[in-house]
């Protein structure tokens, strides 16, 4: 009974050591679009390599560069906007991947498609660029 729960025990511990790198670039993608769509940049900017995160937290930083009324109409335009992941396709050398969504957006008639670069390192998935 002893080994049995030993051995029970080691596989969920492989099975949680193997999750697949597409479910968690899924996963980081996910979570950066829904942070990065509903203005919540500083969420959004925690999914991201330094570079993008320095990019993404300045509007979060210095409100004021952007006029009150203004903010108020991207404020209500992002929260008329919604995506869809399409495909995530890792590169040959696993050290990147792209994310392919649809981007819906107000009076656009239809998505736009979107597509985001991912950097994996160590286990980690950290969104890099946005095209």
């Amino acid at each position: 009974m002893k080994k049995t729960l030993i051995l029970l025990a080691c596989c969920l511990l492989a099975l949680g050591a193997c999750q697949r790198p597409e479910k968690r670039v899924r996963a980081v993608a996910e979570s950066f679009l829904h942070a990065y769509y509903t203005a919540d940049y500083a969420a959004a900017a925690a999914q991201c390599t330094p570079r993008l995160a320095a990019l993404v937290s300045q509007g979060a930083e210095d409100p004021s560069v952007v006029p009150d009324d203004l903010a108020q109409k991207m404020k209500e335009a992002l929260s008329e906007t919604s995506f869809q992941i399409i495909s995530v396709e890792l590169d040959e050398d696993a050290a990147s991947a792209r994310v392919r969504y649809d981007l819906s957006v107000p009076d656009a008639g239809r998505p736009v498609p979107m597509t985001l670069v991912l950097q994996l390192e160590g286990g980690t998935a950290r969104v890099d660029r946005i095209e």
